[in-house]
This record gives structure tokens, C-alpha cells and sequence, in this order.
């Protein structure tokens, strides 16, 4: 009995600490350019609930509560992924600083910008893009709200 339980310990996977290491196309299977039909079948085939966005163009996933995850497409080809994690400001800046150095390690030094609250990846397919927004007078932040959005794109316009 007590092997039994300790192969289903270890079997099982634990939650993790972290705030954003979902929020990455490959925790998804997708991939920027795959076609519509792929990228649904590698979110529904995966469990994920699927539903239009704000034009036929988009689809959201609904990740959790704070979390979501948005996905727009040209001429039915992904054009970008963008993640999106709301939390009180003290948590949403930790997530920053973890995002950040999630990023760093994959990918090394980002772009320089005078911007403390973004964060640029434009040397590289797909380009990678993250927002802060922890300013605590905005509407989000005076009820202590923070915004974090890490956004995978495709920077070639596609005319229609």
C-alpha cells in the first residue's frame, strides 16, 4: 500500500508556485503562423474551452478567474498570442519580475527602453512583448488591481 501511494506521489504532478510560466505559447502547443484548425485542435485536444472574441478574427481562453489567454489570426493563421494575468499590485509586480526573468533565461537581455514597465523582445521570431500596469491611480489600480500582459506576435502586417 504505502509503495502504491508513493508511485501515485511521484506520478503526480504539483502546482507550481509560479504566476506566469503559463504564459508562453508552448504551454499550449501553439505556434505563431499555425493555421486556425491547428490551433484549435491543439487547445481543445488539451481540454481547453474555446470562444469567440471580439471579432472573427479572435478567439479567448478563459485560463482561470485572473487569467486568460487571447489569440488573434490573419487570413486564419495565428498572428499573435497574448496572456493576460490580473492580480492585487503587490503580486502583479512580483509576476513582472518573474516574467522578466523567465524571458532572460530563454532568450537573453531584452531590448533597451526607458520603460520600467515593459519589457521588448523584437530581435527574434516571434517578437515578445510585456506590459505592466501597476500605476495604483488608474481605475484598475485604485481598487489595487495590477495588469500583466505578455503578448507573442507575428510583426508582418498581412494585407487583406
Amino acid at each position: 500500500m504505502a509503495t502504491v501511494l508513493l508511485a501515485l506521489l511521484l506520478a503526480t504532478s504539483f502546482p507550481s508556485t509560479s504566476k506566469t510560466s503559463w504564459m508562453s505559447p508552448q504551454s499550449f502547443r501553439l505556434i505563431i503562423g499555425m493555421t486556425r484548425i491547428e490551433a484549435l485542435r491543439a487547445l481543445e485536444g488539451s481540454g481547453w474551452a474555446v470562444k469567440e472574441g471580439r471579432g472573427k478574427d479572435q478567439l479567448v481562453v478563459d485560463y482561470s478567474d485572473d487569467k486568460a489567454m487571447t489569440l488573434d489570426f490573419k487570413r486564419e493563421r495565428l498572428r499573435s498570442v497574448r496572456f493576460e494575468l490580473f492580480a492585487i499590485l503587490p503580486e502583479i509586480r512580483v509576476a513582472f519580475i518573474e516574467q522578466k526573468q523567465l524571458l532572460q533565461k530563454a532568450h537573453g537581455l531584452p531590448k533597451k527602453t526607458n520603460e520600467k514597465s515593459v519589457v521588448i523582445y523584437d530581435d527574434r521570431l516571434p517578437n515578445i512583448i510585456v506590459v505592466l500596469s501597476d500605476d495604483p491611480k488608474s481605475d484598475h489600480g485604485q481598487r489595487g488591481l495590477g495588469f500583466l500582459a505578455v503578448r507573442y506576435y507575428d510583426p508582418v502586417v498581412v494585407k487583406q
